[in-house]
């Protein structure tokens, strides 16, 4: 993959595609600030773009904004999920699973 912004985008939809339930931009940050993957700007950058795409629908609650990944981003990601590497799905499951009761 050339484009580093279209693997961050890729996490994230793998990340909302995961679960059945939204994500807020917090975790989804903690993730992949605490892997180093990108900084804070790209990665609202990458989420932005998602929105915009209709690949992603942000909702605020409570002055969180929580991200849930639509039809068109689950079809997005079955067609690109391919391109995010073993270890990268490997430590996005490790995180589910570290932080299962948070995410609930």
């Amino acid at each position: 993959m050339h484009d580093p912004l279209t693997l961050y985008k890729l996490i994230v939809l793998y990340m909302l595609g995961r679960v059945d339930f939204p994500l807020t931009k917090a975790q989804i940050g903690d993730f992949i600030l605490e892997k180093e993957y990108t900084n804070f700007l790209t990665l609202q950058q990458a989420i932005g773009e998602l929105i915009d795409a209709g690949l992603v629908t942000a909702q605020s609650i409570r002055n969180r904004t929580h991200l849930s990944i639509t039809k068109d981003g689950k079809e997005t990601l079955n067609f690109f999920g391919n391109q995010i590497g073993g270890s990268i799905k490997a430590d996005i499951d490790d995180f589910f699973k570290e932080n299962e009761i948070e995410l609930r």
